[in-house]
């Protein structure tokens, strides 16, 4: 192991030094320790940069795979479904920071990068993208992790680590592409934008015609963009969506079956039971006992 991986393996390790989710001082960063390897396990992973300091997570969309392990990171700079794999095991366990994407954060620093970058080329917006974690990368986050110990140094210093953290990611070659997506550039700027009323819709529901002709597209041109950006159609999305805050409903709540189906969207209970065992592997009474009952790896970052 290498010095450097070393330190941010022993930073990591002393804030997270049980099974599961870790809050830090920052509430834009969390930490996950897991001892145990899953595999095809589903994630609606919200926008934010992954670091994995040990092990390894393997991450699916449609036919796309990303690696976040000491060498890769990953970005997301909007809500995308993934199935995931991790290697994890008692004496090495996965450990694993994620720090939330700031839009705002990224369209402030985007208007600085535009003074001085007058270029007209506008690349195909994307959402999700795996770097290499080059030495100002592994830098900047061995400083974000030893701020984390200590409540005043991050109330001090984490906005502008945060802010550092979005200037280098958004330097790097497929920044403009993020930006792209953020600022609704290009057709599938206007898709990616969709989504956000897609998520907001959830539980009322929402024509996908509808999203589609807000990105001035018919629903067969919309749903290829939609694929190509989310790996995934807008139902499925939808679907997901609604299933993993059902699923966070279960674990935080005391409430029953059918009142978690009635407020993730759903009209029946029925329906929610078949696709909730359908996606997850298990009923929901029995993912509600097993949430309860344990620290779940499942609920990875």
């Amino acid at each position: 192991m290498d010095d450097w991986s070393e330190q941010l393996t022993e930073l990591v390790d002393g804030l997270a030094p049980s099974i599961g989710h870790h809050t830090t001082f920052a509430p834009s960063v969390g930490i996950f320790r897991s001892e145990t390897a899953v595999r095809n396990v589903p994630k609606f992973m919200h926008p934010g940069i992954l670091f994995v300091v040990q092990g390894m997570e393997r991450l699916f969309c449609d036919v796309n795979v990303y690696i976040a392990d000491r060498d890769h990171f990953l970005l997301t700079s909007a809500p995308v479904v993934f199935r995931i794999d991790t290697d994890a095991a008692a004496a090495i366990p996965l450990l694993a920071i994620h720090v939330a994407f700031d839009p705002a954060t990224a369209m402030d620093i985007a208007r600085e990068i535009t003074r001085q970058d007058r270029s007209t080329t506008r690349p195909a917006a994307i959402c999700r993208t795996c770097g290499p974690m080059d030495k100002p990368l592994r830098d900047l986050l061995g400083r974000l992790l030893k701020t984390l110990r200590d409540p005043v140094s991050c109330r001090v210093l984490m906005p502008g680590l945060i802010r550092e953290l979005h200037f280098l990611l958004l330097q790097r070659d497929d920044g403009p592409a993020v930006l792209a997506g953020l600022q609704g550039q290009g057709t599938r700027g206007k898709v990616l934008q969709t989504a956000v009323e897609l998520l907001n819709r959830r539980r009322t529901g929402i024509s996908i015609d509808t999203v589609a002709a807000a990105a001035g597209l018919g629903p067969s041109s919309y749903h290829s963009h939609f694929r190509a950006l989310f790996g995934s159609t807008p139902l499925d999305y939808l679907k997901a969506a609604r299933l993993h805050e059902a699923r966070s409903l279960l674990k935080s709540s005391d409430i029953g079956i059918a009142a978690v189906a009635q407020a993730v969207g759903y009209k029946g209970t029925s329906q929610f039971s078949r696709e909730f065992h359908r996606y997850f592997g298990r009923t929901a009474r029995d993912e509600q006992k097993l949430l309860k009952a344990s620290e779940s790896n499942m609920d990875l970052i």
